[in-house]
């Protein structure tokens, strides 16, 4: 059965990574008019070689945006107005070495790339969305936050805020309908994680396209009664 097209306002953050361009072609793929805040031009120029029908279709937009400054999360909210569904997949990854040999900077850079984006965009969508009684909102965790490995505490730490917002998030739009869940994948198969990882058993990561299927899902009516989730993918 072909899936029926939504044509829904979808805000992907992160959508030039491995992770983010696979959610960007999924919910393309459904219909959906998809909103991609970009900050490093080449990051930019792949998506629109990669999704250049979309762009001539005025189905992709493409806006330049710091996500770790409110400034520029309401310019990606208000790119495509009345956003129904936000990702939050904007990340970065850092680790390698103990708590007291891991600099402050590292800290707080984690902290805005993983948890800052996601709250800053949070603030960005919800009014609309709790104005319209709808919209679903999906964060990008870590299995990292559970598993605290050592050499990790800052990446790890930034993830577990990340699940404890969309914990809080729920907590806070019982009420509405508007809902907030996560995913949370263990390593994800990406070009990156091979040439960092190399002897690594490959066979055992999750494709991004996997996890892009689950988020999609997951801003469905189908998966309406989720709510609060913290879902291993």
């Amino acid at each position: 059965m072909k899936e029926a097209q939504s044509d829904r306002v979808v805000i992907v953050t992160g959508g030039s990574g491995a992770l983010g361009r696979a959610n960007l072609a999924r919910f393309l793929a459904a219909g959906d008019r998809v909103v991609v805040p970009w900050i490093v031009a080449s990051e930019r120029d792949a998506i629109e070689a990669e999704e250049a029908r979309a762009l001539a279709a005025g189905r992709l937009v493409l806006v330049r945006a710091d996500l770790t400054e409110e400034s520029g999360a309401r310019a990606a909210a208000e790119a495509l107005p009345g956003a129904e569904v936000l990702v939050n997949g904007v990340g970065g990854f850092t680790g390698g070495t103990g708590v007291h040999e891991t600099e402050l900077d590292v800290w707080e850079r984690m902290l805005r790339i993983n948890l800052r984006t996601a709250v800053a965009m949070s603030r960005a969508v919800l009014p609309g969305m709790l104005a319209r009684g709808r919209g679903s909102i999906v964060n990008v965790g870590s299995r990292a936050a559970y598993e605290c490995p050592a050499g990790l505490a800052a990446y790890a730490a930034a993830k577990s805020g990340v699940h404890a917002l969309t914990l809080t998030l729920q907590r806070e739009l019982a009420a509405s309908g508007v809902r907030a869940n996560a995913v949370v994948p263990a390593t994800i198969d990406t070009p990156a994680n091979r040439a960092a990882m190399p002897d690594a058993d490959f066979s055992s990561w999750t494709a991004p396209a996997r996890i892009a299927e689950v988020i999609h899902w997951l801003t469905r009516p189908e998966s309406e009664g989720v709510r609060g989730a913290l879902i291993p993918v």
